[in-house]
């Protein structure tokens, strides 16, 4: 088991790694890069079980690094608005997405809508 000093630096390290790879994901995001997205997605999943794990193990109420705590505390809480951002992103593009294809396939259905009967036999 690590000490808290090494704990902390550990965290540190994770959270600055993990905000790279969050800011990467936003710029994949807006160039709509999805083989990048999708390569960062290990990444991204790897480290935060890695801080998982890291916070599970630490006791934030021993130790004199209560400056250094507050500091990966707010490094953390970026990460989780960086990642906000990036799913607010991603939603307003699948929405985006998903009204593009109701209007395409309305179109079509309105086009060919009256192809068959009821029955499902061929209008003349």
């Amino acid at each position: 088991m690590n000490s808290a000093p090494e704990t902390l630096k550990l965290l540190a390290d994770l959270g600055e790694r993990l905000s790279a790879v969050l800011e990467k994901e936003f710029s994949a995001l807006v160039e709509k890069n999805l083989d990048l997205l999708e390569s960062l997605q290990s990444q991204k999943v790897e480290l935060l079980s890695q801080i998982e794990t890291s916070w599970q193990g630490f006791d934030a109420e021993t130790g004199d690094e209560q400056d250094t705590l507050q500091e990966v505390r707010v490094l953390m809480a970026d990460c989780k608005d960086k990642h906000i951002r990036n799913d607010l992103l991603l939603r307003r593009q699948m929405e985006t997405v998903k009204n593009l294809l109701a209007t395409l396939t309305s179109q079509s259905a309105d086009q060919f809508g009256d192809v068959y009967n009821k029955l499902g036999r061929m209008k003349r």
